[in-house]
Formats: C-alpha cells, structure tokens, sequence
C-alpha cells in the first residue's frame, strides 16, 4: 500500500511540474473570425461557438467592402440579385441567431464591417466624431481622447464596432437618461445604406439626423433598415470619474437601488445573491484639476 501511495504521489508531481512547464508556452488567442468560408460557401459563428438554436448560419459568399462605395455596391448587387443580405462586424457577439440573413438554405450573403474601419473624423468645434462603422469602440475612444474629448456613454465590454454597438442598444449603466447610459442616446446623425430603385442603382445612402422621422428607430434597427455605414456621436470636454466599490450585505437591495442610482451618474449594483453581498459602484464625474490621473 505504501509503495502505491509513493507511485501516486510521483506521478501527481510529474503531471503538475508538465503542467507548470508547459503553460509558460501558453499565449493568449483573440476567437477566430466569425465568418468562415470554404468553396462551398460562408458559416456565421458567435464568440460562443454556437447559436441558441443550435443550428448553423450558412449564406453563400460574404463580402468585405472597405470604403462606403463598396459597401453601397454591396447592397445594390445584393438588391438587384434578389439575395437576402445582413451585416456583421469582425466581432459577433449576439447571442441570437439575428445576424444571420436566413433560417433556410436560400441564396443569401454577409456584408462584413471588418475591414471598413479607417475613418475617425472629429470636429472640435462642434464637440463631435463621426467614424465608419466597422471601427472598433477603443479606437474610437483613443482617438477622441487625444484631442481632450471624451464618449459620455460606453458599454463594459471594449470588443464591439461603432455600427454594432448602438444597432444592438449596447450601454453601460443607464441609470441617468443620457448620462451614464446607453450609446445611442448620444448619436447625432447616420448615414445609412438601403436598397433603392433601379434608376437609383438599386441602393442609395440616407445622410439621417435627428429630426428625420426614422432617426430613432435607424439608431436600433438591429440591421433592419438597411446597413449602417458611418455614425456621428456628440462629445464632451474630457472629464475624470472617481470610482469607489463598496462591497456590503445585500439586505434593503430593493429599497437601496432607486436612491443609488439618484446619486451616481454612472453609479451600478453588482449583486451576488447566493453570497448576501451587493457591490455598489460610486461612480460620478470629478474637476479635471482633481487629484489622481485618472487610471482605475
């Protein structure tokens, strides 16, 4: 017994220093892109690997445009060929199967934003940045805050596109109105591509703003209308935050909530009910000349 408990012991030792050894050649993967396509035709994935219904989206071509000529191209090909079409971006993390074109074998295509993400066009003056859609939210944030501007609204997760993250409704906490809340509470203009006459070339651009009848719904479409190809956000003069988390019993929750998010702009509540514990975040905005530089 005891010379097996010895062999138990040395393999156990061997397995764990294999495992320490081998994971210092361990390096971080980014997911694979969303749209793999062979010569049979294109697959639609999420960052889950698989839709709720656990069926796979298949299309016959995807096609990657890179200014918005191509993209107006895209659609007006897609139009005039009868083809159901939807777009996606390089990042695809809805969790329905919404983005994909079709439920059934038809002849379908994806319009990918991936590689339409060059343009960041920000005017000062007027406190606002307009950017093509596929450009990815930390870009967009790096580059206002260079010129001492900064996005009033933003959601947790950096890993979405200008086009996605306010067609999907995506926000941060959204206690307070335009405050602290969703992103597209803060856009102030679309272009929008959708399909058109045949004397039109089959598509045409909507340049939206907000007094525009369809404004709001184009900032939520989920796609619907048409394919978002650039959008205007407002700004503000760069601001810090000051955040404290304050760790405390879950008790009086439910009366607590309403007046937390009175206090804090950007304030939220992290509950963790099997543990009694809620986590509130003390979140306002702070003078620039206050101490700190401004770095959770």
């Amino acid at each position: 017994m005891a010379n097996y408990q010895l062999r138990r012991i040395l393999l156990c030792n061997k397995i764990l220093v294999a495992i320490i050894w081998g994971s210092t050649f361990i390096h971080a993967m980014p997911p694979q892109d969303p749209i793999q396509c062979t010569q049979s035709g294109c697959t639609l994935y999420n960052s889950y690997g698989v839709w709720g219904d656990r069926k796979d989206c298949y299309v016959t071509t995807a096609i990657y445009p890179t200014t918005e000529d191509e993209l107006r191209s895209a659609v007006a090909s897609a139009n005039k060929n009868k083809l159901k079409v939807k777009a996606v971006s390089k990042f695809s993390h809805t969790i329905p199967r919404l983005a994909c074109p079709t439920s059934h074998n038809q002849s379908a295509i994806l319009i990918s934003t991936e590689r339409y993400n060059t343009s960041i066009d920000i005017d000062v003056a007027k406190l606002s940045v307009t950017a093509d859609a596929g450009v990815g939210l930390r870009n967009l944030i790096d580059a206002v805050e260079k010129e001492g501007l900064s996005l009033v609204a933003a959601p947790y997760w950096e890993g979405v596109s200008v086009g996605g993250v306010i067609s999907t409704g995506a926000h941060g906490s959204s206690w307070w109105g335009k405050g602290g809340g969703a992103v597209h509470d803060h856009v102030i203009g679309i272009r929008l591509i959708v399909s058109g006459t045949e004397p039109e070339g089959y598509a045409k651009v909507l340049n939206l703003k907000g007094s525009d009848p369809v404004f709001n719904a184009a900032k939520v479409s989920l796609g619907m209308l048409g394919v978002i190809s650039k959008v205007t956000f407002s700004l503000e003069r760069g601001f810090k935050r000051s955040i404290t988390f304050n760790f405390t019993n879950d008790g009086g929750i439910e009366e607590e909530c309403m007046e937390h998010g009175k206090k804090y702009e950007f304030g939220d509540i992290q509950w963790y009910p099997s543990k009694h514990t809620a986590v509130y975040r003390y979140d306002d905005r702070v003078p620039l000349n206050t101490s700190g530089d401004g770095v959770y």
